[in-house]
């Protein structure tokens, strides 16, 4: 089972080249964890192993010797050892150094064998532990197995046997294991005592196998009887926390145990209790549904494991891959990386006696996450302060569940229709989170509903730029996405925060305009943060969507210049559009996966970076502050909200080019707007090559138009209605603008024609060409300067998309005559090399050779049919 890799955006490396830190050798390299032959991964499992001595044992670190030891060699040529992982000696390793080894090894107290998995245990308990604990010369030495999935511990003692005495070996729970210098007895596991899991995941997972063996084939079975199983232990660990002695009631108790099935039987039927609303999950019957010699397996697997202390990130994937089964239910529309989540959270801090709502809570990600962040800080009351709703009875239910994993804030959620009951905890929350669905369609039209909400209603542009006028009449229909934004700031009281995630459409299309305005009537806006378009594709979302962090405005108060953080994330710290596997970060000499100070995977995230700007944004303009603040959305004419945009490096780009004399492209050069009709003015039997947006060549900046085509049938697959283009014409590609998609037109003819739905044409008039060169203008528009403004300009679709308006207001850098006419010379030059190839590239082959080859994979083996030939 894959380790998860976890998002600590706190818990960083310290130092660059550092992979992973050993409570014994400090900051470890990548190149120092090959020397005594362990994995990087059994390097990990060993460093768990030694904060557990450490930090729940009391083990002194300095009596510790971490290296590979070896204790005896074994056969004639001694090639074979019997060694160990990690040794703990009485006293400290610089007091024994001196020593042989025979007398080293009479200090030995414990002795350790750790593998990356469970594959190879039997292999490191029969043929290296066991036969270590026998030569070692102390009858109370340990030994401890530890790998993914199991923490065994052995003792030894003397047994006469047919009058001989034996040394025998015997296995107990990790949780027995006693505190450094104190006497070992084999005792009921207490609670205090439990250790914590380093990969939860493959302990469930190896439940199946367990199964198996028993002869349980049913999947969904194995996964039922797992969460009831988990559900069952947090009752237990509760009760145990609470009770005098501190025991446990989930534990075999030596090989008879003969109360041990009435013990479990009776802790699942508390968890059914305390659970009820899952109702599905414990019934028919509430109790085990596996035999007792089953049970008793599966017992001993997790018996000495603390399942309250798993993480959320871990708790998380328990729950994507556990509970659908059970519940016969994909959770794929429900997926939001862990990553994203907890970065939300942190920007809204809840703190110690707030309220936190989700009014769109799916499976309550969200309000798991922000109840963890509140325990981590000691907050254990915000088990009842988070409240959600959703409408889906699935989704309900698996959101209880969630939050039964996530150490239980399941009391305050409701199945109800949010939008609909609009007054639901009306000023009520301090901080609220949301996903809401969003697209066409997840569409409103309840008039009843719909005329609670202001953005349920008609708007209509104002005069001015940028102005927008709520109307008495009631909308046909709206997005639920943005009745969202409204409901969540109906929960909010003055002052509240909101993390929302919004498609790009909301904060940048022009028809969207009153949506911003509503926004920023009602909220000071604190971040603005751009996500990877891919990364809500596991749920069919394949929009680009931003986080929108503000705080409700207090009525009748003046909305003052302030601060805007806005960024920009493209690492997520999960495969985007696959899987979504998780991916660690890796130290970039050796590929090694990066680990934190706590032995957690480092995921691969830009959120890291994101949280580091969010947190060092001042509330009120500084003089030192350069990046957005509100002035520079009400400036734009559509009141345009992109991250991008207002990035600082943006907003600085823009500046320098206004301070520098630049120009609009408007005023040098003409974006083409007149079109010929392929049909009408050509004729559609005629021949045409057409150029579209996909011909320009981003990196050379060519242009190559299409072989002839009839012009019915341009029409059909593109438009009918193109640009004329000629030798000379500047081609902008107006999809995905920061490729630098622009070229210019090399070749010359009166049939070649542009498409408008991927390109613009622009054109230098002959009046104005002295003094502004064509050649010139085509490498000004190539300049990274340039190139900035197009991107972050663009918007509206998954890809950013331009249009002839973003084009004629770009900033051109003009420089003097002088430098422009040596700029167009070096352009000339270019092009007469680029033509020349072109000319020599005609010499070879055929013309059919060359024939570009574009999603045809019939060309050259079946003939083109002609209906009615």
């Amino acid at each position: 089972m894959v380790e998860v890799p976890v998002h600590r955006p706190t818990q960083s490396p310290d130092v660059e080249g550092v992979v992973l830190y050993c409570p014994v050798r400090g900051a470890l390299r990548a190149g120092g964890l090959a020397a005594d032959g362990l994995t990087p991964t059994e390097e990990a499992r060993r460093v768990d192993f030694l904060h557990f001595l450490i930090d729940e044992r009391n083990y002194p670190p300095e009596h510790i010797r971490v290296e590979v030891v070896t204790i005896r060699n074994l056969g004639e040529s001694g090639r074979n050892q019997l060694r160990a992982d990690v040794i703990v000696y009485d006293r400290p390793w610089v007091e024994i150094q001196p020593a042989a080894r025979e007398q080293q090894l009479e200090h030995v107290i414990l002795v350790a064998e750790i593998k990356r998995d469970s594959a190879k245990r039997r292999k490191g308990v029969v043929y290296q532990l066991e036969p270590a604990l026998r030569v070692l010369p102390r009858l109370s030495t340990f030994g401890v197995y530890w790998d993914d999935e199991s923490r065994i511990l052995f003792t030894k003692s003397v047994e006469e046997k047919k009058g001989y005495e034996e040394v025998v070996v015997a296995s107990d729970s990790i949780a027995n294991l006693p505190d450094y210098g104190t006497a070992y007895r084999h005792k009921p596991i207490t609670v205090d005592t439990l250790t914590k899991p380093s990969n939860l995941m493959a302990t469930l997972n190896g439940f199946a196998n367990i199964m198996r063996s028993h002869g349980i084939n049913d999947s969904q079975q194995r996964y039922r009887e797992t969460v009831k199983l988990l559900l069952a232990r947090y009752v237990d660990e509760r009760t145990a926390k609470v009770s005098s002695t501190k025991r446990l009631q989930m534990q075999v108790l030596g090989d008879i145990d003969s109360g041990f099935r009435e013990r479990i039987e009776n802790l699942y039927t508390s968890a059914s209790i305390r659970y009820s609303r899952v109702e599905t999950l414990f019934s028919p019957t509430p109790g085990p549904g596996v035999d007792e010699d089953t049970l008793r397996d599966l017992v001993r697997a997790i018996q000495g494991f603390d399942f309250s202390s798993v993480s959320s990130d871990t708790m998380q994937q328990v729950f994507m891959t556990f509970v659908p089964v059970v519940f016969k239910k994909d959770l794929s529309q429900y997926f939001t990386p862990a990553s994203l989540i907890e970065t939300m959270v942190r920007m809204v801090a809840p703190g110690p006696t707030e309220k936190i709502a989700d009014p769109a809570m799916g499976t309550a990600d969200f309000l798991a996450a922000a109840m963890n962040y509140c325990m981590q800080r000691g907050d254990d009351d915000a088990l009842g302060r988070v409240y959600g709703i959703d409408s889906d009875a699935q989704a309900y239910d698996l959101a209880v569940v969630n939050m039964i994993l996530h150490r239980d804030g399941q009391a305050n959620l409701r199945r109800e229709d949010s939008i609909a009951n609009s007054q639901r905890w009306s000023e009520e929350m301090d901080v609220v989170v949301c996903n809401p669905p969003f697209g066409a369609g997840t569409v409103e039209r309840r008039t009843s509903v719909l005329s609670d909400y202001a953005l349920g209603h008609v708007w209509t542009p104002g005069e001015h730029a940028g102005e927008w006028e709520v109307t008495d009449d009631v909308a046909k229909g709206q997005q639920l996405g943005i009745l969202f934004i409204e409901r969540c700031w109906k929960m909010l009281r003055p002052g509240g925060r909101v993390a929302i995630i919004l498609p790009e459409g909301y904060l940048s299309t022009a028809s969207y305009g009153y949506v911003r305005r509503w926004i920023l009537d009602h909220f000071i806006i604190r971040s603005l943060v751009e996500l990877p378009r891919r990364i809500f594709v596991k749920s069919g979302a394949d929009l680009r969507s931003n986080i929108l962090v503000a705080e409700k405005r207090v009525e009748g108060t003046q909305l003052r210049p302030h601060p805007i953080h806005a960024s920009m994330v493209r690492r997520v710290g999960y495969k985007l559009g696959g899987d979504f596997s998780p991916l660690p970060a890796r130290d970039q000499t050796s590929g090694v996966p990066i680990r934190d100070s706590a032995n957690r995977f480092v995921l691969d995230s830009d959120f890291t970076r994101v949280l580091h700007e969010f947190e060092n944004t001042p509330h009120k303009v500084t003089a030192e502050w350069r990046g957005a603040t509100v002035e520079d959305i009400f400036s734009h004419k559509d009141l345009d909200m992109k991250p991008r945009r207002l990035s600082p490096r943006a907003l600085q780009n823009v500046r320098n080019l206004r301070s520098s004399g630049a120009v609009p492209l408007d005023d040098i050069a003409t974006v083409v707007e007149d079109t010929v009709d392929l049909i009408d003015d050509v004729g559609s039997e005629s021949f045409r090559r057409v150029v579209e947006g996909q011909d320009i060549r981003a990196i050379e900046g060519t242009v190559v138009p299409h072989s002839p085509e009839r012009c019915w049938s341009i029409a059909e697959r593109k438009k009918r209605k193109c640009y004329r283009l000629f030798r000379g014409d500047i081609i902008v590609g107006l999809v995905r603008p920061e490729r630098r998609n622009i070229g210019i037109l090399l070749e010359s003819g009166e049939d070649i024609v542009g498409s408008p739905d991927g390109l613009s044409v622009i054109r230098v008039e002959p009046e104005v060409s002295e003094d502004y060169p064509a050649e010139w203008l085509f490498a000004a528009l190539r300049s990274e300067q340039v190139r900035l403004q197009l991107w972050t300009e663009s918007g509206g679709t998954s890809y950013g998309k331009l249009d002839n308006d973003h084009i004629r207001q770009v900033l051109i850098p003009t420089a003097t005559l002088q430098e422009r006419k040596a700029m167009a010379e070096s352009v000339r030059s270019w092009i007469s090399s680029v033509q020349a190839n072109i000319a020599a590239w005609s010499h070879i082959g055929t013309e059919e050779d060359r024939l570009p080859i574009l999603n045809s994979p019939l060309t050259g083996l079946v003939d083109d049919y002609e209906p009615g030939s």
